[in-house]
């Protein structure tokens, strides 16, 4: 028996705050994940940490088992603390393999409520772009791409315990488009500057947009930033190029796609 579940990552998030009183989140999946292994050939837990392990335990209550007769493996694409969705995205992945292995599948909903209760979740279980609360794990809304779109992943540096950090902010969002909203992207990341100060965000802004970039994100409890490229966008390389020389405190993690 062998089981293999794969969970995606974020750049940050689209846009954070509050919509009509509800904290709300709005998803940026990207092409990179954290895959949970369970297999009858492996042993023990390698590479999960702890909200991983708490996770098992939770399942395995849940399905009224005292012992997982398999051993797991995790393997990441995806760095630690830096607004990646890393947790998010291995917690997610354990508990759809262990529910798998006992011959039961959990839902995007299920996962939701399971991944807020170790901690504020990135809906990273739901398909595209979506709107959900970080909270409760609630799907709210999905939001269609309307194309393609590359993202060049920037780091500031140093890490952020989303554990400890106040996932949420007092920036209202007044309304949620059924596209994606750039607009709302940049007044969103920009007002989290109140919160999670980041380095020249302004000039960074306005320096993608200047060379054609769609638009820019950031993890609103992370380290990374997101410009946005259309997918048929030549010259991509030349310009994260130009970010680097024009913005040295910025490390160039990598080029990937939104996941629609």
């Amino acid at each position: 028996m062998k089981i293999v579940v794969k969970m995606r990552g974020t750049c940050g998030e689209l846009a954070q705050g509050f919509f009509r009183g509800e904290p709300i989140l709005i998803t940026c999946p990207i092409e990179k994940y954290s895959t949970v292994t369970i297999s009858e050939e492996l042993t023990g837990a390698e590479n999960l940490g702890a909200k991983s392990l708490a996770m098992v335990d939770k399942v395995l209550k849940m399905l009224g088992v005292k012992n997982l007769p398999y051993g797991l493996k995790l393997t990441s694409e995806l760095p630690r603390g830096k607004g990646l969705a890393s947790s998010s995205a291995d917690t997610a992945a354990v508990a759809q393999a262990v529910a798998l292995s006992f011959g039961q599948k959990f839902s995007a909903e299920d996962l939701g409520k399971l991944c807020a209760q170790i901690e504020p979740t990135d809906g990273i279980f739901f398909d595209g772009v979506v709107a959900m609360n970080p909270l409760t794990g609630k799907f709210i809304k999905s939001i269609r791409a309307q194309e393609k779109f590359l993202i060049a992943v920037f780091d500031y540096g140093g890490t952020v315990n989303t554990v400890e950090f106040n996932r949420r902010s007092d920036f209202e969002i007044t309304a949620l488009d059924d596209v994606i909203d750039f607009a709302l992207t940049k007044k969103s990341a920009l007002a989290n500057q109140k919160i999670l100060p980041k380095r020249g965000l302004n000039n960074l802004i306005e320096f993608a947009e200047d060379f054609g970039a769609v638009g820019v994100n950031i993890a609103h409890s992370g380290t990374v930033v997101g410009i946005f490229f259309h997918a048929d966008d030549l010259h991509v390389d030349e310009k994260i190029c130009d970010v680097r020389k024009r913005f040295e405190f910025l490390s160039f993690m990598m080029l990937t796609s939104l996941a629609v």
